[in-house]
């Protein structure tokens, strides 16, 4: 049969079908767009290792068929293949040199290094080892020499960190050639990780210790337990204060840094948890297991985002530098790439790396500048609350206001070595109940009445500010008082300022990280009643400038990164960088409130604009001068 066609027809009909292939091409590049993962094809074996360019356009892989890979990113195209090795390259180390100089680690016992930039001359062959070291024939004597499981670069020294599978601990200076060890005497080991600042040296043994090493004179400093089986991986955050580590128990365990307190465990995986990567924001943390479960943990509060099943036991993770893409490789060849905005978590802020965001948060309570010499009259009232569940038994931890204690030690810190305050004006109450709190306000006045008109007071507050349920004022706290009934215990807001305001002091500060509408940095004491009102302001008298670091109904939310909550840090910045000069109160707060409250949104996705209010018996201009 031969078909008939309808000439006649043809022009409308051509066009009609060139209009249908474009929809149908534009459907198609939508969809295959809207997959929530690319793979990445690799040729059987298994991949080991991960490691992104840090502007984050190319992705390095290796693994068990003994080459490095190199991918171009988002499109995931294979632009070169790097050999050499005579058995599994089991990690990757990049510098950030401007060729992309990498080495890589092998079951062979040996070290290669290649460079990133070489692809392009190589014209599709498999590029060769710039370098060769057979390390594990210098350092092992006898026998065939252990694979090398891990390795971590001083960049600054050139200096390279390798762990073997028997639990040796070489640095290798790849420029002097000169060698330094350290034995693990569980003889295995698997995993390092090394502070960018050069402090320390993590070694995750095969015993389940976390061994804490000098890197100059690799010396073991103190020994972390916690995991009762080998640690497998390592991660430092970016903020470089939460090291993770990955057991083979199947927990994620989180340690403070440097005081390698355990923080959290978290347990989702029903076998070892093999890697382990932080976001470059600090809000997640990514693990895989051999049990085939890719899980994303938000932090701090390590609550479980999201779980990928991928079917085969996974050995690496990875985030790029930019906060876009993640990366995951396994079994059989698994090399899956996501980007984060598909994932269903919230998406990673993308930041230029010029913005003030990208950069990691100032220590606040190191170098912190001497300004000025005690001033006998100015006294200091600070008060961190930050422990409720231990004193209230329906409060749950997250109910708990995070980082209190450590935000009024460091305005204690400030109080005396920029705001000029003896330390023996200094009252510092940590967890205070109402008693406490009341107790100590009794002697503040005392000595306020003894200055004669005289005294400067700074009342500083971080912890829980609640509502009264029926009449809206706003209270104070304590660790012991409930949310239910503030005003059984509770300070409220208008007392205080009307006592510290006729007390006969010269001037007072009032500065409050705290909300008054029922919200809180993480968990409101009030939440189980939903509770948020928006609080009676507060009537100012006498003397008074009170500082708030929310408006109205919002949240005093934390920074997690810096492990301070919002508006303290960014009050502490500016006193740190500009408080030893004639920078005025004003200008201080309005970079605080600035920094606040883009921080809030871009971290947050909310509102926090920090306020202050001087009383009607000061001149506005109390806020022009200096501190």
């Amino acid at each position: 049969m031969v078909s008939q066609r309808n000439f006649g027809a043809a022009p409308m009909q051509s066009a009609l079908e060139h209009r249908w292939m474009r929809l149908t091409w534009w459907a198609l590049l939508s969809f295959l767009w809207a997959q929530p993962y690319k793979d990445l094809e690799v040729q059987g074996g298994a991949v080991y290792a991960l490691v992104f360019s840090s502007d984050s356009r190319y992705l390095l892989s290796a693994g068990s068929d003994r080459m490095v890979r190199l991918w171009h990113i988002p499109h995931g195209t294979l632009l070169a293949r790097f050999g050499g090795s005579s058995a599994s390259v089991n990690a990757l180390g990049l510098l950030p040199d401007s060729g992309g100089t990498f080495w890589g680690v092998s079951s062979d016992g040996k070290l290669y290094q290649w460079r990133i930039a070489d692809y392009r001359k190589a014209g599709g062959s498999i590029i060769k080892p710039v370098r060769t070291q057979a390390l594990g024939k210098r350092v092992q004597k006898g026998g065939p020499p252990d694979p090398w499981e891990s390795v971590a670069i001083d960049f600054r020294k050139q200096l390279l960190y390798v762990v073997s599978r028997g639990g040796l601990l070489v640095a290798w200076d790849t420029e002097e050639d000169w060698l330094q060890t350290f034995q693990d005497t569980a003889r295995v080991a698997y995993a390092l990780a090394l502070s960018s600042q050069k402090k320390a040296l993590y070694l995750g043994s095969g015993s389940g210790a976390l061994l804490v090493l000098d890197p100059q004179s690799l010396s073991l400093q103190k020994t972390l337990r916690g995991h009762t089986k080998g640690i497998r991986g390592l991660a430092i955050s970016p903020d470089e204060r939460i090291l993770a580590s990955a057991g083979l128990d199947g927990k994620v365990m989180l340690w403070s840094i440097p005081e390698g307190l355990r923080i959290k465990t978290l347990e989702k995986h029903t076998d070892g948890v093999r890697a382990v990567a932080f976001s470059p924001d600090g809000r997640y943390l990514a693990s895989a297991g051999k049990d085939g479960l890719l899980c994303l943990w938000a932090l701090p509060t390590g609550r479980l985002e999201k779980t990928i099943e991928l079917g085969v036991p996974l050995w690496t993770v990875a985030f790029s530098p930019n906060g876009q893409y993640l990366v995951v490789g396994g079994d059989g060849g698994m090399l899956r790439l996501w980007r984060i905005d598909q994932l269903g978590i919230r998406p990673i802020q993308i930041i230029a790396e010029s913005d003030s965001l990208y950069a990691p948060p100032l220590d606040l309570q190191d170098n912190v500048p001497q300004c000025k010499a005690p001033q006998p009259h100015r006294y200091a009232f600070i008060i961190g609350n930050e422990d409720y569940q231990s004193y209230q038994p329906t409060f749950t931890p997250a109910m708990n206001v995070p980082y209190a204690i450590r935000d009024a030690y460091a305005f204690r810190v400030y109080a005396e070595q920029i705001l000029g305050v003896p330390a023996l004006n200094i009252v510092f109450l940590q967890n205070a109940t109402s008693a406490q709190i009341q107790r100590e306000l009794e002697k503040l006045f005392l000595l306020i009445a003894a200055t004669r008109g005289k005294a400067e007071i700074f009342f500083y507050y971080a912890g829980h500010g609640v509502p009264h349920p029926q009449t809206q004022e706003s209270y104070i706290l304590p660790v012991d008082v409930s949310p239910n009934a503030p005003e059984k215990g509770g300070i409220r807001l208008t007392d205080l300022v009307q006592q510290l305001g006729s007390s006969g002091a010269e001037k007072v500060w009032i500065i409050l990280d705290a909300c008054f509408s029922g919200g809180a940095r993480e968990e409101s004491p009030l939440a189980a009643r939903g509770i948020r009102l928006r609080p009676k302001p507060v009537v100012l008298t006498g003397p008074v400038v009170l500082i708030s670091a929310t408006s109205a109904e919002e949240e005093a939310l934390p920074y997690h990164q810096a492990r301070h909550g919002l508006f303290t840090y960014f009050f502490l910045k500016a006193l740190k960088l500009k408080g030893c000069t004639s920078t005025s109160i004003q200008t201080l707060l309005e970079e605080a409130a600035t920094e606040t409250t883009r921080y809030a949104l871009l971290l947050h996705h909310k509102l926090q604009r920090p306020t202050w209010m001087v009383s009607p018996a000061l001149s506005e201009s109390v806020l022009a001068v200096p501190w």
